[in-house]
């Protein structure tokens, strides 16, 4: 792991697992943002599908069965459009990006939440017990109730990880150190489409806001209590 600053928080239980927007249509190229991101510049993609293979894939199961093992909720977020056109999208951005998109190459960024590429990929090891949470934002407070969840449930530390890093993980981690939870980003666990972007965006988080960890890391931490 690439030394990034980092802030020397100590893990304290409960602690929550949140895996960020791992779906079809956004880490594979034949769906949503992902295929149109292809479409527009051929192998654009190319990063960030070996990611998924070699790194964050493995990485994310070991931390779901660590925290499965320990007890510990985990929450899966889903960037979607739950009535379907797009229209409850809170980031403005997103908003303008996928009209611009869909102008340009016939393919949305923002997919109906009842299109199948929208669910968490299948190659994660899930719980019963896990929750999904939907989203219209990038940050995954503001349009869920995953603050209130965790109050209820007494967590002392949030770990986050998934995609993109310098987008949705990073935007969580940040309302989550601003709300109050020392922030653990496992970094093997997450990726962003090129691995300059990655990196500033742990270097920023590292600096600012949270503790920067392996997976293998995390897992021993957990594991010691």
């Amino acid at each position: 792991m690439t030394n990034f600053p980092s802030i020397d928080f100590d893990l304290e239980l409960p602690a929550a697992l949140v895996v960020i927007d791992l779906q079809p249509c956004g880490v594979d190229p034949r769906f949503g943002l992902a295929k149109a991101l292809e479409t527009g510049s051929p192998g654009f993609t190319r990063y960030m599908v070996e990611r998924m293979r070699t790194t964050l894939t493995p990485a994310v199961n070991a931390l779901l069965a660590a925290f499965h093992d320990a007890g510990q909720p985990v929450y899966f977020t889903a960037f979607a459009s739950a009535v379907g056109d797009g229209s409850d999208i809170v980031t403005a951005s997103i908003r303008k990006r996928n009209a611009e998109r869909l102008a340009r190459t016939g393919l949305p960024v923002v997919l109906p939440r009842s299109d199948p590429s929208t669910d968490i990929i299948d190659t994660l090891d899930r719980s019963p017990q896990d929750r999904i949470l939907v989203k219209q934002s990038m940050d995954t407070f503001t349009t869920t109730d995953l603050a209130a969840d965790l109050k209820a449930r007494g967590v002392r530390t949030v770990v986050t990880c998934g995609v993109y890093t310098d987008a949705c993980v990073e935007s969580t981690s940040r309302t989550a150190a601003e709300l109050g939870w020392p922030v653990f980003v496992v970094e093997d666990a997450c990726g962003a489409w090129n691995q300059a972007f990655h990196d500033k965006s742990l270097e920023n988080l590292g600096r600012y806001f949270a503790r920067i960890t392996s997976s293998s890391e995390l897992i021993d931490l957990l594991r010691r209590h």
